[in-house]
C-alpha cells in the first residue's frame, strides 16, 4: 500500500492503521490462546478469532480491491496523459498540412477515456462505503459493485486503446 503510488499518502497511512490495528486485535487473541490452560478457554480463544475473522473476511476485500483500483488509476492517468499527447501531434501534423480525418475516432476515444474515469470513481466511492461499512451482507454487496464498476472501467480503457490503434493507423497512413 505504501509503495503504490497511485494511492495517496493520507490514504495509505489510514489503510495501513486500520490493518495495522486489525492486526493487534488478532494478536491479542493470540496471545490468550498461548496463555490458555484449559479445553474451555482455547474454546473460547478459538471463537473469538473465529467472529474477527468473520468480521474482518469482506473488509480484506475491500482492501484488496482497493490496491487493485490503484493500478486501474494509474492506467486512467497514463490515457489521459496519452489524449494531450495525442492532441499535441495532431496539431503538428496540421502545422505540417498533413490532412488527418480522425476526428470521430478522438472524440471516441476522448468519450471512452471520460466514461473509464466516471466509472472508476464511482468504483472508489463504493469501495471507501465498504470499508466504512460494519454490516457484512453490505460490504460484501458494495465490495462486488465496485468489482463490477471496475471490470467496466478496465472495457472502455480497452476500447479506448482499440481507438487509438485506428488513429495511429490513419496517421502513418496520411503521412506517407
Amino acid at each position: 500500500i505504501q509503495e503504490n503510488e497511485n494511492i495517496g499518502e493520507e490514504k495509505a497511512a489510514d489503510l495501513v492503521a486500520r490493518i495495522d490495528n486489525q492486526i493487534s486485535e488478532i494478536e491479542v487473541i493470540k496471545e490468550k490462546i498461548e496463555a490458555a490452560t484449559t479445553k474451555e478457554e482455547i474454546r473460547e480463544a478459538a471463537k473469538e478469532l473465529n467472529n474477527k475473522w468473520k468480521e474482518y473476511k469482506h473488509k480484506i476485500r475491500a482492501f484488496a480491491e482497493r490496491v487493485v483500483t490503484a493500478r486501474v488509476q494509474g492506467v486512467i492517468n497514463q490515457a489521459e496523459i496519452l489524449e494531450k499527447k495525442l492532441d499535441i501531434a495532431l496539431a503538428k501534423l496540421e502545422e505540417k498540412g498533413i490532412e488527418v480525418d480522425v476526428d470521430a475516432e478522438v472524440e471516441a476515444f476522448s468519450a471512452l477515456i471520460a466514461d473509464a474515469k466516471e466509472t472508476f470513481q464511482k468504483a472508489q466511492e463504493k469501495l471507501e462505503q465498504a470499508q466504512q461499512e460494519t454490516n457484512k451482507d453490505s460490504v460484501k454487496a458494495l465490495v462486488d459493485e465496485a468489482k463490477s464498476l471496475i471490470e467496466n472501467s478496465r472495457e472502455s480503457l480497452k476500447e479506448a486503446h482499440g481507438k487509438l490503434k485506428e488513429i495511429a493507423a490513419k496517421v502513418r497512413e496520411a503521412g506517407q
